[in-house]
């Protein structure tokens, strides 16, 4: 399955199949204010209720089918169909893999498969045959059956691509891949101001996620 972003912001664009140009999905991201009784706790700021937003996918027919929830860029609630989760619930308990510039995340649906951010990119790996079953590639070029890298930034599109699961839903591998590029961005192109980066991968988070990813590294 191959879907195109038609804008370069992930969180604000449509994927259509590449094979047809048909809507897929559309990905919309906006301001989301708190009412007072949503609010985690009473000492929640006003600066921080409108620093609050809500990711909602939606299918072609413009019903919303998945949704992520930020503070920042903090996702701090899931909801995929009528499963309603923390960011922790849609990965996997197992470990992870942490190495150098390899950052591995688990999913939830096989313990074979994970999510491995580098700098340089983002891919789904079978970490049991060693097989790439998705990936996501920037400013490409569709020529043919293949993917190229354009020779000019910004000359290409941002194209999706992974195999499908029996065990879980385009959504979720939508969603997945949507929270592990982010974390990909804030880890290995990090934001100017170290307040600007989200607590969950500040360099004290990253220090407990070290502890949890105890997994032999690549």
């Amino acid at each position: 399955m191959l879907f195109k972003f038609t804008k370069s912001d992930i969180l604000n664009s449509s994927l259509v199949h590449a094979e047809t140009g048909a809507l897929g999905y559309t990905i919309l991201t906006r301001p989301h204010f708190i009412r007072g009784d949503d609010k985690d706790s009473d000492t929640e700021s006003e600066d921080d209720c409108r620093d609050t937003r809500r990711t909602a996918i939606c299918n072609k027919a413009g019903s919303v089918v998945a949704e992520i929830r930020w503070k920042g860029y903090q996702p701090i609630e899931i909801v995929i169909g009528k499963e309603r989760m923390s960011a922790k619930g849609v990965f996997g308990r197992q470990s992870g893999i942490l190495s150098g510039n390899i950052l591995g995340i688990p999913t939830r649906f096989d313990t074979e498969y994970f999510w491995m951010a580098l700098p340089e990119g983002l891919t789904l790996l079978d970490h049991g045959t060693n097989q790439v079953k998705g990936q996501f590639h920037t400013n490409s070029l569709r020529v043919g059956d293949r993917l190229l890298a354009a020779p000019i930034s910004g000359l290409g599109h941002d194209y999706l691509e992974f195999e499908a699961h029996p065990l879980v839903s385009v959504e979720e591998l939508i969603v997945t891949f949507i929270l592990v590029e982010v974390l990909r961005r804030s880890r290995f192109h990090p934001y100017p101001g170290d307040h600007d980066r989200p607590k969950i991968w500040r360099a004290t988070s990253l220090a407990n996620l070290r502890r949890r990813l105890r997994r032999t590294t690549l």
